[in-house]
């Protein structure tokens, strides 16, 4: 339990060969994103140990108190079509869901808010954002920010955020090998990529459905970059994994696909 996140050393072939660790950045992202410009080598990984300024999907800012949690951004570039590079966030879920589970007790319900939050019994305890960079119509880079509330305690979660977020340790009732499971979270990550990689989304996105839970649930779509709200059921995901929803408004056979947005649930989840 000593270790440090200098002392990391993942299991990993690529991911993470070039493993920049800071004990206080003001964003991985940011950082990650600079590296990007300079000609840094796909699976690049950028972790700290505090944020200042923490970027969570849609700029938002992301709580980030130092010596609690995992703070990593990958590097990546892509050889894909831009509407495929998506799918990482995808891969990310399933990797945070999967070494989530491997740390907590039986009951506790891991699951996938689409498309980029992993809940624990209902609360947040890791966010991913995939900012993309352009050029000449081709992807330059991207960088796969995660962020997983670690060793938070229930005191240390700020007043307006103890309803809906939580962390591993809560949840295990116990402190956990922060180190250990950052380790772990990158061969994962690799794995998940990999398979993304090899042209096998649809795998990656049968282990995504494992961790859904929000068919049946009433939501609203919104936020920045959605042109108009939509109230609907879930369906389900599609394919491509975009969210299926049923409008509350039109047509009671009408389906909508949803490939962007803030996504509220309005009511509990129908059996």
């Amino acid at each position: 339990m000593d270790r440090t996140l200098f002392e990391l050393t993942p299991e990993t072939r690529w991911l993470g060969q070039r493993l920049d660790v800071f004990a206080e950045v003001d964003s991985t992202n940011l950082v990650a994103e600079k590296l990007g410009h300079q000609g840094a080598p796909d699976g690049t990984v950028v972790m700290a140990d505090s944020q200042t300024a923490g970027r969570g999907r849609l700029g938002r800012s992301f709580y980030s108190p130092g010596g609690r949690s995992l703070y990593l951004s990958v590097l990546l570039r892509p050889e894909m079509a831009l509407e495929h590079v998506h799918r990482h966030v995808f891969a990310a879920a399933v990797a945070v869901a999967e070494c989530a589970r491997a740390v907590l007790p039986a009951k506790s319900d891991v699951e996938i808010k689409w498309p980029n939050d992993v809940l624990i019994d209902r609360r947040k305890t890791s966010g991913i954002n995939l900012p993309v960079h352009v050029e000449h119509d081709r992807v330059a880079f991207a960088v796969l920010g995660v962020g997983v509330n670690v060793n938070l305690a229930r005191e240390e979660i700020p007043d307006e955020l103890r309803e809906i977020a939580t962390s591993l340790s809560i949840a295990a009732g116990k402190p956990l090998d922060r180190v250990e499971f950052g380790e772990h979270l990158l061969a994962a990550l690799e794995r998940e990529i990999d398979t993304l990689r090899a042209g096998d989304f649809t795998s990656v996105l049968d282990r995504f459905r494992k961790s859904f839970r929000m068919t049946g649930s009433r939501v609203r779509i919104g936020g920045p970059g959605v042109a108009r709200e939509v109230i609907g059921t879930v369906l389900g995901v599609d394919d491509d994994g975009a969210l299926l929803l049923r409008p509350s408004s039109g047509e009671p056979t009408s389906v909508e696909r949803v490939l962007a947005g803030d996504v509220t649930i309005l009511k509990e989840r129908s059996h």
